[in-house]
């Protein structure tokens, strides 16, 4: 009888001690799958950084409209100007009525490289129009219709080099515009700078007509 009684409480005691154990090994495994979570959390926050970061790094495009050359009006670039998308294609359609590329009998280079037909055309105006529809300058040169004066006149100018450098929504036009004026020269450059908002560009800086806002 007191071997059974001895057999039973040591059964007992085997049984609590069982019990009190399962519930610590809950918790670790608990612990456990909750630092995994973390680790996997770190990981792809870190991985979508990097993927932004690139994908931000993709968007920067330098375009050269003009080069550089030994004549005082530059050197068309047709293959960037081919690759332009539309809201850079129309700063550069403002730029063409800004200033003058080798331009004589109501034609200038650079909107005839960008397929917009005559100085002042109406796919010209409309746009420039699309684009800068708030844009001081803008409604002037349409007004005007983008009149350039040619080579052979007393008053004209050139762009000596033209580029648009875009990173974002961010973008930059740089250049150097030859001014004649019977005999003298002078000149004004860049960089002017814009910002695309949405179907809309606004301009934050521009050192041509900056007096016109």
């Amino acid at each position: 009888m007191k071997m059974k009684i001895f057999t039973l409480g040591l059964c007992s005691l085997v049984f609590l001690s069982c019990s009190k154990d399962k519930p610590q090994n809950t918790a670790v495994e608990k612990s456990d799958s909750v630092a995994v979570h973390h680790t996997d959390t770190a990981a792809s926050s870190e991985k979508t950084a990097a993927t932004t970061d690139k994908a931000l790094k993709t968007e920067a495009a330098l375009y050269t409209l003009i080069k550089e050359s030994k004549q005082s009006s530059g050197a068309i670039n047709k293959a960037d100007i081919d690759q332009l998308p539309e809201s850079l294609k129309a700063i550069a359609a403002l730029y063409s009525g800004l200033g003058g590329s080798n331009c004589s009998d109501g034609s200038c280079e650079l909107t005839t490289a960008l397929d917009l037909g005559k100085q002042g055309s109406q796919a010209q105006k409309d746009l420039v129009k699309k684009w800068f529809g708030n844009d001081k300058a803008a409604e002037q040169l349409i007004s005007q219709d983008f009149y350039q004066a040619p080579n052979s006149s007393s008053n004209f100018s050139d762009f000596s080099y033209l580029t648009i450098q875009q990173n974002g929504d961010m973008v930059s036009v740089n250049y150097d515009l030859m001014i004649y004026s019977h005999g003298q020269t002078s000149h004004i450059k860049g960089p002017d700078q814009y910002k695309i908002n949405g179907n809309t560009i606004e301009t934050l800086n521009r050192n041509i007509w900056k007096d016109v806002k």
